[in-house]
C-alpha cells in the first residue's frame, strides 16, 4: 500500500517526474512515508544531511538561525513549503553528487505534515548504477537549483 502512495508522490515531484515507471520503481522502494505534528523539526540547521524529503501534505517553514548581536540569535523564516499539486523537495540534495551536505536551514512543521523520505546514499547508489536515471535526475537538479538561485536574487531585489 505504501509503495503505491510513494510512487504517486514521487511522480509529482519535479526531480523525478521525467522517470518512467520502470526507472522510478527502485526509487519508490527506498521511499518511506513519515508523519510529523505541528512544531516538529524534520531537519536541523548545521546537522549532516542523510535523507532527501519530498513534501506530500502539510506545511513546513525553512528557518535559519542568524546572529543579531554579540550574544543573541534569532530564527528567520527563509521559505515556506506548502502543499501543492507539485511536490517540493528538501534535504541533502548535494549528497546526490557525492558531497556531504550540512543543512543550511531547519525544517519546522507549521501544521501536521507528511513527507516521503529516502536515504541519499541509497538514491545515489541507484543513480550510479543506472546512467539514464542519473542523467535525468541531475538535469532536473540543475534546473531546480537555477530556479532557487533566481528566487534568491528576486528576494534580494525586494530588500
Amino acid at each position: 500500500m505504501d509503495n503505491k502512495k510513494v510512487a504517486e508522490i514521487l511522480k509529482k515531484c519535479e526531480l523525478f517526474d521525467e522517470l518512467s515507471d520502470r526507472e522510478l520503481q527502485p526509487i519508490v522502494d527506498l521511499g518511506r512515508i513519515e508523519k510529523f505534528k505541528a512544531g516538529d523539526t524534520i531537519l536541523e540547521q548545521g546537522s549532516l544531511g542523510t535523507k532527501i524529503y519530498i513534501l506530500s501534505k502539510g506545511q513546513v517553514s525553512l528557518e535559519r538561525k542568524v546572529d543579531i548581536g554579540d550574544t543573541s540569535k534569532a530564527r528567520v523564516t527563509v521559505f515556506v513549503l506548502k502543499e501543492s499539486p507539485n511536490r517540493r523537495l528538501m534535504g541533502c540534495w548535494s549528497s546526490l553528487v557525492g558531497e556531504q551536505h550540512v543543512q543550511m536551514c531547519s525544517a519546522v512543521c507549521d501544521k501536521p505534515t507528511e513527507v516521503v523520505s529516502m536515504p541519499c546514499a541509497d538514491l545515489r547508489a541507484i543513480m550510479l548504477k543506472h546512467s539514464g536515471i542519473r542523467v535525468k535526475i541531475l538535469e532536473k537538479l540543475v534546473l531546480l537549483l537555477r530556479d532557487r538561485i533566481d528566487s534568491s536574487y528576486g528576494a534580494f531585489e525586494t530588500l
